[in-house]
């Protein structure tokens, strides 16, 4: 069965807005569950599954090495544009990871290695060390104003002939913190979710 899931056309300056708004309303969401004890944000339902602090932990991972690779080449050259003319481009490989990764999609997509959370027990941490991260990038961006982020172009960290520009991995970002919030919030609302 194909993926129906569209991508919408939009600007550069649009696609960033949207990362802003989106981010921040996801470090708000995780944000609520600072409140749970280390038991909890550690529980899971079976071996298979995530723990709430992994579900952080793995976009924490993830998008550290993105952001690593977003200040390196933002800091080697300056490709200019008017965002708010400039449509947002998506490679062709992309447009099919911004799909799967989108919380719409409810396939279960496996993780590659290289963004494995950590297994052990986390603190509460883990949600300070994600909210860091997530604003580095917001502030980055924000400093980025008429960067053309269709022409800044990396290998992803998942497969290096995989091809991405910054366009697609805002994006990828953008929904895949949405999809793995939703993934902690079903765990804290499972039946058997520990009460404290």
């Amino acid at each position: 069965m194909r993926n129906k899931l569209k991508i919408t056309l939009q600007t550069i300056q649009q696609l960033k807005d949207k990362f802003f708004t989106d981010t921040e309303s996801v470090i708000k969401d995780f944000g609520q569950f600072k409140t749970l004890s280390e038991s909890q944000i550690n529980w899971k339902p079976s071996l298979g599954n995530r723990s709430i602090a992994e579900c952080v932990d793995h976009l924490s991972v993830t998008n550290k090495l993105y952001l690593e690779e977003f200040e390196k080449q933002f800091g080697e050259k300056r490709i200019e544009t008017d965002c708010s003319k400039t449509e947002a481009q998506h490679k062709w490989l992309s447009k099919f990871i911004i799909k799967s990764v989108d919380p719409a999609n409810a396939k279960k997509v496996s993780t590659f290695a290289v963004f494995m959370p950590s297994l052990s027990n986390h603190s509460k941490q883990v949600f300070d060390s994600f909210s860091n991260l997530q604003n580095q990038f917001i502030n980055l961006l924000s400093t980025a104003k008429n960067l053309n982020l269709n022409e800044y172009v990396m290998s992803s960290p998942a497969a290096k002939i995989i091809k991405e520009n910054f366009c697609d991995v805002l994006e990828i970002i953008r929904l895949h913190d949405r999809r793995h919030f939703n993934q902690a919030e079903k765990l804290f609302n499972h039946p058997n979710f520990p009460k404290n």
